[in-house]
């Protein structure tokens, strides 16, 4: 249905819908100079305000890089109640992609520098990283709605680091996509054969060093000629949360078959 229908069935003026809209609070689709919504969209949000849980009102953050040091000072001593308080004051108030990407992305980027820089020890950075995991876990939510499709979230064989993965799963879990994150080290055939038992429309090889992504490349070219049709996007390290999101999307909106909403 088109936006403005959308607003009168929910009871609202059309500026509020569009305002949920572009907070990301009602999914819709650009058609020409308007937006398409689906009725299964407008109706959880419908009984989501029948209950009295209005759309949380988000918050413009002007200062994004100062939350990313304050976490870093916060994980790099293990001080994961400052680091939760931290997080907290942000989660509700804006998508958890936008704390993936920056506020621990950049934590994150910092804490491997001084790693790398023998500034942080391993234990310490292996700390710090637990503690991103489960503040990550503690936001992640599945959306109302009808689903994307269905994602498998993986490495490339030998990588072991968990985060980027982590926080890709994450994102398109918040994009409504039925994630299936398989963590880190799998065999390329594992991943390939949990794809096609779930009837996965995109797989995701995430990766944190050069050396992965050249096996990620690896993997994905024996997925594709295994499976062809089977997109599969490869994240590296430094790449956008909202590009993946993008490419997401349009690799399941090009294959036959595809359904929209």
């Amino acid at each position: 249905m088109q936006l403005s229908e959308a607003a009168d069935a929910l009871g609202v003026h059309y500026q509020t819908a569009y305002g949920w809209v572009r907070q990301g609070l009602l999914p819709a689709r650009k058609v020409g100079r308007g937006y398409e919504v689906s009725n299964g969209d407008v109706r959880a949000l419908a009984a989501r305000r029948d209950l009295g849980q209005e759309p949380a009102r988000r918050i413009q953050v002007r200062n994004y890089s100062g939350y990313a040091d304050r976490l870093y000072s916060a994980i790099v001593l293990g001080d994961e109640t400052r680091a939760r308080q931290g997080l907290t004051k942000l989660a509700g108030a804006v998508p958890l992609i936008d704390l993936c990407e920056w506020v621990l992305a950049p934590a994150l980027r910092r804490l491997g520098n001084d790693w790398a820089a023998g500034q942080v020890s391993i234990a310490e950075e292996h700390r710090a990283s637990a503690i991103c995991e489960r503040l990550i876990a503690a936001h992640a939510q599945q959306p109302p709605g009808r689903p994307r499709g269905h994602a498998v979230v993986a490495t490339p064989p030998g990588e072991r680091h968990a985060l980027p993965a982590l926080m890709a799963a994450a994102c398109l879990r918040e994009d409504r996509w039925l994630v299936h994150h398989l963590a880190t080290d799998l065999p390329v055939a594992e991943v390939m054969r949990l794809a096609v038992d779930v009837g996965a429309d995109v797989v995701v090889l995430s990766c944190a060093t050069v050396e992965a992504g050249r096996r990620a490349e690896q993997a994905a070219t024996e997925i594709t000629e295994t499976h062809p049709g089977l997109p599969v996007l490869i994240g590296r390290s430094g790449d956008s949360l909202f590009d993946l999101r993008r490419q997401a999307a349009a690799s399941r909106a090009s294959r036959p078959g595809t359904q929209r909403s």
